[in-house]
């Protein structure tokens, strides 16, 4: 049997494939990123809640931008990838903070839930863990404790045995014990100011220098939030992130121009190429950066995969042949009649509720992830098990679901799709809180991560381009994709920031699983009633003798747009 390869198609292939393959390494990495240098889960969150907002405005915009000056679309496109990778390369020149020295004072903020453990000599070497004489900011007694240099502290090391250990002497509320740890609740506003331990092994004096008042708090954390470094860190990856996202929107819609409305149903092919790229360099890049690096992580391999990648990306560009196509002159009119149809308004207000858990889940997803590995020993080895993850997502639960997205649309209808994968966003929030273990995680992404993105994403674009009038593909592209992933992704970002610093990671991922559960059941709700007022519609308005044709069930998201442009009607 010869195998048919359609070479017309073969350059959007290579554009998908390599514009996520610059990805894989870094996009899943700009949290933790963040993590790294100081920043806190809710400034993060205020931060991420920023970014969609200006890529929600910037993707109708250029969207726009292309439609009316279609001879430019390959010049904008290019230039918005060349921007993305540019802006987020320029990360790898930000300082990171030095390493404690041997004796210096330091304030530990503790998380919602603190586990104590018994400290080992493999503990010490694989997680770096340094011995600190502490004292609780709501509590004089002095106590000696191991920590890992972060942040926020959610687990304690101590060398009493596990039976001897009580949360009382750390001025902490007893909560429950396990084999091998004790678990307890910090009381509100209590800290740990620490210093070293002095190399010859005698404590330091803890108390003389100390007052235990509000200043103390202001550590070198707070204080990050008013270097050049924190806000270069926010305008590069906001440039970066506004560019991926108009860029990774522009580039299905020239995908949909190229492929033209017989072969529409080929996105899901085409967009799967993207996938194997994005999989297959987040695996190489977390294997490589925990390969080269030390005390902290170094993000070097992850910015040369990145550039290379672009390069390729860019000749591949350069190869697409875009169709003829002329601009507008109606004056927006099509467009603001279609954003007028109730049914148009209904799928992108569940749009916007998707972009919130995917949100979610992309900015605190592997936040949750590397506190569970500070609590499991496997610091070590985090960025090659975060790899892994995004390889299962991408080679075993995008590219199935992205090849077949076309033929479940068309057989279930844009309604029934878009609630099965809030269904299974739900099932995939909560299977993410119990797991115990970095590597646990693998197993649930591999399957989770098809119904619930590769379907839903493949779910919007498809029916924004099926409700496009002529000549406003781009367009209504941007405009749909930037609620999914514009307010969606700032109400995620924000809400789920703050949901994450008050609950801890456990509780904000199952909370967002119950909200997810909710919208799926007021989808359904909705569907149903759309479906049921057309049926009655058709009832009354059918003659007698032709009552006995089939009523289509999934007709709340078809036939929209007919009386606008020449679409099919198999929507």
């Amino acid at each position: 049997m010869k195998l048919k390869v359609d070479k017309s198609l073969v350059p959007i292939k290579a554009h998908f494939f390599f514009f996520f393959a610059a990805l894989g390494p870094l996009l899943p990495q700009m949290n933790v990123f963040g993590r790294q240098l100081g920043v806190s889960p809710g400034a993060m969150g205020l931060v991420t809640s920023v970014l969609p907002l200006l890529w929600a405005a910037a993707k109708p915009l250029f969207g726009y931008v292309v439609d009316f000056w279609p001879t430019h679309r390959k010049l904008v496109f290019m230039l918005l990838i060349a921007t993305m990778t540019g802006s987020y390369c320029c990360l790898w020149f930000l300082p990171m903070p030095d390493p404690p020295p041997q004796i210096a004072k330091n304030v530990y903020k503790l998380n919602n839930t603190v586990y104590l453990k018994k400290v080992d000599k493999s503990s010490i070497d694989e997680l770096l863990l340094q011995k600190y004489s502490c004292q609780s900011t709501c509590y004089n007694k002095t106590f000696d404790v191991y920590v890992t240099n972060s942040t926020y502290v959610n687990t304690v090391y101590v060398e009493d045995d596990v039976g001897n250990m009580s949360c009382s002497l750390f001025n902490m509320e007893f909560n429950d014990e396990r084999e091998g740890e004790v678990i307890c609740v910090p009381k509100t506003g209590c800290n740990l100011i620490c210093l070293d331990k002095d190399l010859n092994g005698t404590e330091l004096n803890v108390t003389s220098n100390w007052t235990l008042d509000n200043s103390v708090s202001m550590d070198a954390t707070d204080n990050l939030y008013m270097t050049s470094v924190f806000w270069a860190f926010v305008v590069l990856m906001c440039v970066g992130t506004v560019a991926f996202n108009v860029a990774n929107c522009i580039g299905d819609a020239v995908c949909f121009d190229v492929l033209g409305t017989e072969r529409a149903s080929k996105y899901g092919a085409q967009r799967a190429w993207g996938t194997a790229g994005y999989g297959l360099t987040a695996l190489l890049g977390g294997a490589l950066i925990d390969l080269t690096s030390g005390a902290y992580k170094d993000f070097t391999p992850a910015f040369v995969i990145a550039l290379a990648a672009t390069a390729v990306d860019l000749y591949s560009c350069r190869a697409l042949t875009l169709p003829s196509l002329s601009s507008p002159d109606d004056s927006g009119k099509a467009l603001r009649d279609v954003l007028r149809i109730p049914r148009v308004l209904v799928f992108i207000l569940f749009a916007i509720v998707a972009g919130t858990f995917d949100s979610f889940i992309i900015y605190y997803m592997f936040w949750f992830l590397e506190e569970l590995a500070e609590e499991t020993g496997s610091m070590a080895k985090i960025k090659l098990i975060e790899g892994v993850v995004v390889a299962a997502q991408s080679f075993i639960g995008e590219l199935l679901f992205f090849y077949f997205s076309g033929k479940i649309i068309k057989g279930w209808g844009y309604g029934a799709t878009l609630t099965l994968s809030l269904l299974c966003y739900a099932l995939r929030l909560a299977l993410i809180s119990f797991i115990q273990h970095p590597w646990h995680l693998v197993f649930i992404e591999s399957i989770m991560q098809g119904p619930t993105y590769a379907l839903c994403y493949s779910c919007i674009v498809g029916y924004a381009a099926c409700v496009a009038p002529e000549g406003y593909s781009a367009t209504v592209q941007g405009v749909v994709a930037g609620m999914d992933d514009g307010v969606g992704f700032a109400l995620g970002s924000l809400v789920g920031g703050q949901l994450y610093a008050r609950a801890g990671g456990r509780g904000a991922f199952r909370v967002m699983a119950a909200v997810a559960a909710l919208a799926a059941a007021a989808h359904l709700l909705i569907y149903r009633l759309f479906t049921r007022d057309r049926e009655q519609k058709v009832e009354q308005s059918t003659p007698e003798g032709e009552k006995m044709l089939a009523v289509d069930s999934s007709a709340i998201y078809r036939a929209t747009v007919v009386p606008l442009s020449e679409k099919s009607e198999n929507r």
